[in-house]
C-alpha cells in the first residue's frame, strides 16, 4: 500500500503540468493597453521580416487623423476699430451680426450667420461683433470673454468674432441708429452699405430668412 502512494505521489507534477498547457495554436488574450499608450506591433510568428533595404506599406491615416477643424476666435476691438474691418473686405459682400448673449432673438437669428459662412464664405465674409461689454468699472470687458466665447463655440461661429470694447451704451447713443439688437448690416463688394435690419425708418422685426439672406443673393448675382 505504501508503495502504490508513493508512486501515485511521484505522478502528481506530471498531471498538474498537462493541465496548465494551452492547446496548440492558441495564445492568452492579449492585454489591452492604456488609453494614449503606443503599441509596437510584433512580427508574427509565422512571418517573416521584410528583407533589407525594402520597407513594408504604410498604414494609410484615417480620416479624422488628418481632418482640421477650424478654430472659433473672439477679438476684442472698439467699435471704431471694427468699422475698419469692414474696409478690409473689400471685393466681398460682408455680412455683420450685431448681438449679445442675453439677447433671446440674436440667438435664434445667429445660426444664419453661421449656415451663411458655411454655403458662401467664398463670397460673402461674415463678421459678428458682440455689445455684452456694459462699460461697468468693477466689469472690464476681459470678463465678457469667456461667456462670449462659449456662445460663438456652440454656434460653430468660425469666422471674424469681435468683443465691441465700446460700451454698449456708448454704441446706442453715439456710434448707431437702432436702440436694440439684433442688428445686421449688408455691405456691397464696393465697401458700401447696401442695407441694414432693422431699417431705422421702419424698424420692424426682420428675420435673415425673408429679409437678410434675400439681398445678400440679389448682391452675390450682380
Amino acid at each position: 500500500m505504501l508503495k502504490t502512494t508513493l508512486l501515485l505521489l511521484a505522478f502528481v507534477p506530471f498531471l498538474v503540468a498537462a493541465g496548465c498547457s494551452k492547446e496548440p495554436g492558441t495564445s492568452p488574450a492579449p492585454e489591452v493597453p492604456e488609453a494614449g499608450g503606443a503599441v509596437t506591433p510584433e512580427t508574427p510568428a509565422n512571418e517573416t521580416p521584410a528583407p533589407a533595404g525594402q520597407t513594408e506599406e504604410p498604414a494609410t491615416p484615417s480620416d479624422s487623423s488628418t481632418s482640421q477643424t477650424e478654430e472659433v476666435k473672439l477679438e476684442i476691438k472698439s467699435w471704431d476699430k471694427t468699422q475698419e474691418l469692414i474696409a478690409q473686405h473689400k471685393g466681398k459682400i460682408v455680412v455683420v451680426d450685431v448681438w449679445a448673449t442675453y439677447c433671446a432673438p440674436c440667438l435664434i437669428e445667429f445660426p444664419n450667420l453661421v449656415q451663411l459662412h458655411k454655403e458662401h464664405s467664398d463670397q460673402v465674409a461674415c463678421l459678428s461683433i458682440s455689445l455684452d461689454y456694459q462699460g461697468f468699472e468693477d466689469e472690464p470687458v476681459e470678463t465678457y470673454t469667456k461667456p462670449v466665447l462659449a456662445v460663438l463655440k456652440k454656434q460653430g461661429a468660425t469666422f471674424q468674432n469681435i468683443l465691441c470694447s465700446t460700451a454698449s451704451d456708448t454704441v446706442y447713443n453715439e456710434k448707431i441708429k437702432q436702440g436694440s439688437i439684433p442688428i445686421v448690416y449688408v455691405y456691397g463688394k464696393d465697401g458700401q452699405l447696401a442695407g441694414q435690419f432693422p431699417n431705422p425708418e421702419d424698424p420692424a422685426e426682420f428675420t435673415y430668412q425673408e429679409d437678410v439672406l434675400p439681398l445678400v443673393t440679389k448682391l452675390m448675382n450682380q
